[in-house]
């Protein structure tokens, strides 16, 4: 590797929601799975989809739509659940889940294929919005969804 002021590229994929895409470093996240059958619990947020097995765990399904304050569209055929690795190596969660409304797309990024969009309104979960290879996209702010879902543990539990 050059020290000489050269570039890393970013590996990196498109989650697209309803209204937007999402850009999430590859590196959080663990798996792509088929949607399945999702029963929030009695009294969960609207942004609680619910929860998936995944390799013994009950992983709590997010809806980002819904925890970013947007109207969210209805479930289509193909849809993924994206599991994402926490941050946080403090927090009894390992893992959560986003859905998403179509296939995830895989990219290489470099600086120069992401550009803030400051005109762009920015909603509570999201870290900053941007620009990727000329379409409006979002980073999500990853810390905030994750305090999120332990304030909620908090609650139920």
């Amino acid at each position: 590797m050059e020290s000489t002021g050269s570039v890393l590229d970013l590996s990196a994929l498109l989650l697209p929601v309803t209204g937007q895409l999402l850009v999430v470093p590859t590196a959080v996240v663990a798996e792509i799975i088929k949607r399945r059958e999702l029963h929030a619990p009695e009294g969960a947020p609207a942004w609680l989809l619910g929860h998936v097995k995944w390799h013994q765990a009950a992983v709590p399904v997010v809806s980002f739509e819904a925890l970013n304050g947007q109207a969210v569209a209805e479930e289509d055929s193909g849809s993924r659940i994206v599991i994402i690795a926490t941050l946080d190596g403090q927090s009894v969660l390992r893992h959560y889940a986003l859905l998403t409304r179509g296939v995830p797309n895989l990219l290489r990024l470099t600086p120069e294929d992401i550009l803030p969009a400051e005109s762009l309104v920015q909603g509570v979960a999201e870290h900053m919005k941007v620009q990727v290879h000329g379409q409006a996209a979002a980073i999500p702010d990853l810390d905030y969804i994750e305090r999120t879902l332990s304030g909620l543990a908090v609650e139920t539990g």
